[in-house]
């Protein structure tokens, strides 16, 4: 139960696959490839890492099931494929699935971006005892969009998955979460952000990032690259914004910049808030260590979550609002209560959006312009803008 596929750094040849399971077994493996039936030139991968899954009183309290985390690599994929996969314990197998690789070659593409998909109703901290309905709408319409538009390739997530990473959140989560996928039976890959309601062990148990080549992944900071000029890179404000982070984030950029006419950049608390406190000190941290490299490295617009609320800001270059300046927008609307912004806020003007109002947004990209796009909760056009791709220069270029 609970497919769900993983992208980290290179979703052209590698994706992780995970899934839950009822019973622990002594055999944990996926089996893909590319015949829709599975029944020919299949390839097999044994779960690399798998557990019990932890279980607090209050899991056994809520009534959800005990439970077995497990994570399976897929290695020397082919870009721009079809992949179809099942998973087993002990020779017991699952429904046919399949996802798409990312392409090696320069496309057009969009992905979803959207965060704060914690619980509904009244009490939203009740696992079980409130209706989930306004998640479970944004997930099926998740689902009808993938079906609408094969552009649409990973579904970039902001954080704040649930209340707690506790299996009573979780269990809930993943129920939910496979609303997601298709009536083809289509998963849309997974890009991670760790959120501010992501500190319990659940987290590490089941959502895993595999053996990528950054080695603080257990930090949950990496690049993923879309196309061969467009990447993702997802920062992590739930830890140190300053030390390997920031060195990490200042490598990339000088490394991978030049190289993609699109960066954009996904974390969970924002610079630019539109709800909480905008001298709070972890949003000062994001403007005061990161916010600087991502305007001297011209990155192309980054995607917020945490405020429970619908934004779009003025593009701000140092500190004020100009139109060479960065996009930020969010603040996290898949399902959580919304709240109630500040649009008198100085960097949001007359092209901003800033509302309480359920949504998530849709990239699409092409060599020079993305178009984006904010969807509410009945698939309504909410808000809709185009940016366009900055030409970044590294010294050694400007100088020859």
């Amino acid at each position: 139960m609970h497919p769900r596929v993983i992208w980290t750094e290179k979703p052209s040849e590698h994706a992780i696959v995970s899934w839950t399971s009822s019973v622990f077994g002594t055999d944990n493996y996926v089996v893909f490839g590319t015949n829709k039936q599975l029944n020919k030139n299949t390839l097999q991968s044994k779960s690399l890492k798998e557990g019990k899954i932890t279980m607090r009183s209050m899991d056994y309290e809520e009534g959800v099931p005990e439970a077995y985390y497990h994570h399976a690599e897929l290695k020397n994929l082919n870009s721009s494929t079809t992949y179809y996969f099942k998973f087993c314990t002990d020779n017991t197998c699952s429904d046919i699935y399949y996802f798409i690789t990312a392409p090696e070659k320069d496309q057009s593409y969009s992905i979803i971006s959207g965060g704060d998909s914690r619980l509904g109703g009244k009490k939203p901290r009740f696992a079980g005892r409130t209706p989930l309905i306004e998640r479970q709408k944004m997930n099926k319409m998740i689902a009808k969009m993938t079906e609408e538009d094969p552009s649409i390739l990973a579904f970039a997530h902001g954080g704040d998955y649930c209340t707690t990473a506790d299996w009573r959140h979780l269990y809930y989560w993943f129920e939910d979460h496979e609303l997601t996928i298709t009536k083809d039976k289509r998963i849309l890959p997974l890009i991670l952000t760790r959120g501010n309601h992501e500190h319990e062990i659940g987290f590490l148990e089941n959502f895993w990032l595999g053996e990528i080549s950054n080695e603080h992944s257990d930090g949950y900071f990496f690049m993923t690259q879309i196309t061969p000029t467009s990447a993702l890179l997802t920062l992590n404000t739930e830890t140190s914004m300053a030390g390997d982070q920031l060195e990490f984030l200042e490598e990339t950029l000088e490394e991978h910049r030049a190289k993609n006419n699109w960066m954009f950049v996904q974390y969970h608390k924002p610079a630019y808030p539109a709800v909480k406190d905008f001298n709070r000190e972890d949003f000062y941290h994001v403007r005061k260590y990161w916010v600087p490299l991502f305007e001297k490295h011209k990155i192309s617009m980054a995607l917020e979550s945490d405020g429970h609320s619908l934004k779009k800001t003025a593009p701000i270059l140092d500190g004020k609002i100009d139109p060479k300046g960065i996009i930020y927008i969010g603040e996290g609307g898949l399902g959580v209560p919304q709240r109630e912004p500040f649009p008198e806020r100085w960097f949001f003007d007359e092209e901003s959006i800033v509302e309480a109002k359920h949504h998530l947004w849709k990239i699409s990209v092409d060599d020079t312009i993305a178009n984006v796009t904010a969807f509410g909760i009945e698939q309504d056009t909410l808000h809709s803008f185009s940016v366009t791709s900055k030409v970044f220069e590294t010294k050694s270029e400007v100088h020859e």
